[in-house]
């Protein structure tokens, strides 16, 4: 799946380059459209499922840089790791097609009221696959 958007002004440092906080924003922005693409929205998730999804990792390795103005396209790919933890890939392109940054996040759910761990929810599991 691919999740494109612009660089604002309010995301950059002085020199005009995206500040390095952003790059997880980015990714939480094109993991909550994947969602939404497989008609999983974090809304459903919490009001009809009375789950959360939680972050448990998050690694970014850094080759260039993006500025105001640039658009950019984020390559998502989501993996189910074990029975409780999944995952997504993230390789950010400028629109030259040059690559960005890698970045990788994991997850898990739990339930809202006890916030305990559960196992991958079924629906979930397949829209991983």
């Amino acid at each position: 799946m691919i999740y494109s958007r612009k660089v604002f002004f309010y995301e950059t440092d002085a020199q005009g380059i995206v500040h390095h906080s952003n790059y997880p924003r980015y990714f939480e922005e094109a993991r909550g459209y994947f969602l939404e693409k497989n008609n999983f929205p974090y809304e459903r998730v919490r009001k009809e499922l009375n789950l959360e999804v939680v972050l448990t990792g998050l690694n970014i390795e850094y080759k260039k840089f993006l500025e105001f103005g640039d658009t950019f396209n984020i390559k998502l790919s989501p993996k189910k790791l074990n029975k409780y933890f999944f995952s997504f890939n993230y390789d950010v392109f400028n629109q030259n097609k040059i690559l960005i940054c890698k970045g990788k996040t994991t997850h898990c759910f739990v339930k809202s009221e006890n916030k305990k761990i559960i196992s991958i929810p079924e629906i979930f599991a397949n829209i991983l696959k």
